[in-house]
Parts: C-alpha cells; structure tokens; sequence
C-alpha cells in the first residue's frame, strides 16, 4: 500500500477519534435487530474474532457492517467500519440493509502491508471485515488479535484463509439459501430466505439459528415470518412422559328407578 494512502488513512482515523466516535470497552457491538436472536447475548463480544463462512459469506459481512453502522457508537445512533481487502464490497447493498456509507472506511487492496492497515483500524473502529490476502502468519495474528481485545473492535474474517485464523470465538455461515423471484426459468432475483446459523464458544452446544431474509425483496434483513416456530416441551408432566391430554374425570352415573321414564 503506499505511503500516501497510509497516511490519509491515519488522518481519517485521527479525526473519528476526535469524534469521540472509538467505541467503549465494555460496550457489545450491536448487530441488527434480525441477527440478535442469532447472536449470543444480541451483541458480539468486543474485542473478539468472528469467522465468515461458506456460500453467503459475504451477505454476512454486509449484514454484520450494516448493523454496527447504524447502531453502533457511543450513542447508538451510528458506529465506524473498516472494510479491508474486499474491492468488491457492496456499499449499495450495505446501505439497503441500513450502513451509512459516509461511516465505512474502505482499503480494497492494502497490499503488503494489510497487517498495518488493520491495526490502525482496530485503534478506532467498531468492526474491521477483513479478507486476508495470504495465510496470516503466526506474528500478525498475535498482534492484530491483541490489538482487537485491547480496543475492543471486532476483527471479522472472510475469505480463503479465514479458517487459518486461530481463536475464533463466534462463526457464522448460511444454510437452506432459497431465492425468491424466478418463475418458469424466467424472471428477477427478488429476495432470499436463509437459515443463519451461530457456532463457536460464543455459541456452545448446537449453536443458534434463525430464519431470515438476507436480502429482503426491499433490501432489508429481516425475519421469515412464515418460518414455522420450533416445537416446545411442554412442562410439567407431559415432560416427563406423562399423557399430553389429561384423562376425563369419570362422572357419576344416574340410575332411575325402575318402571320410571327420564326426562
């Protein structure tokens, strides 16, 4: 990357800062309302590593921008991204799902030197998304994870050689992807409905998972309602093996004297 382009970017960070724009410690950085059944607590973990993977991946990544820049901040009223190595990144379709360009700070090729870059943005943004150009070595994750936990920005992870990144917390893929739209081989791609799923230590057991639209036909990302809810058990005895309906109370017969009709 060259120096000039180094040193813009440490002028356009310098001046977030200013802002009072670098997010708390101790804050979760937000996702969008769609994602927080989804996310462990609503939130992800600042300071974290997320992993990005399979087909979707990057629908993810824009969802997971789009949700820090609208509701991220000290205020919640809009937080700062980075968007790393990504020169395909669909500002369009980020801002459909809510991102607010003016608050994405974007190095489609950082070169050599994508270590450098992404340890400036992690000094001073919420979320870096970040598609490493090569496999990390030893001495870049170190570094750049611990610049993550110190800042409290989410390092997130896409790509070829985001499974090479060790200490991923949180992953995210998609499954069941169905498009809406196409009729008769014929028509326009309108919507997707898709099962997001959550594994990791920050998702333990089976993980989470939820039905949405990503993207909605209006752009959006939001919840398939017409996903069936899962079953439930119901407490009590019925739990423990006990029959779902309980038995009819016997009622007491009536006899009639004989010889004498009921009325």
């Amino acid at each position: 990357m060259p120096e000039a382009a180094l040193r813009d970017l440490a002028t356009a960070l310098e001046s977030i800062a200013l802002e009072g724009a670098e997010p708390g410690p101790e804050a979760a950085v937000p996702v969008l309302p769609a994602l927080r059944t989804v996310v462990p607590g609503g939130g992800l973990r600042p300071g974290s590593i997320v992993g990005l993977g399979g087909p979707g991946a990057g629908s993810l990544g824009l969802a997971l921008v789009a949700g820090v820049s609208r509701h991220g901040g000290e205020d919640g009223t809009g937080g700062w991204c980075g968007v790393v190595g990504l020169p395909g990144f669909g500002v369009a379709a980020a801002a459909g799902m809510g991102a607010a360009p003016e608050r994405l700070l974007l190095v489609d090729d950082p070169g050599d030197r994508w270590p450098d870059v992404v340890a400036a943005l992690a000094e001073a943004v919420e979320l870096v998304l970040l598609c490493p150009p090569e496999r990390p070595g030893a001495a870049a994750v170190r570094r750049l994870s611990a610049l993550a936990r110190k800042h409290g920005s989410v390092l997130t992870l896409t790509g070829p050689f985001a499974g090479d990144w060790p200490g991923v917390r949180l992953r995210f893929r998609l499954e069941d992807a169905a498009w809406e739209g196409l009729a008769g081989g014929h028509g326009r791609l309108t919507g997707r409905r898709v099962e997001v799923v959550a594994e990791g230590r920050d998702a333990p057991g089976r993980g989470r998972r939820a039905r949405l639209w990503l993207p909605a036909p209006d752009g959006t990302v939001r919840t398939d309602e017409t996903a069936r809810p899962p079953l439930e058990l119901v407490p009590g005895t019925v739990a423990a093996g006990a029959p779902v309906h309980a038995p009819r109370p016997v009622l007491p017969r009536a006899h009639a004297p004989a010889g004498e009709g009921v009325a």
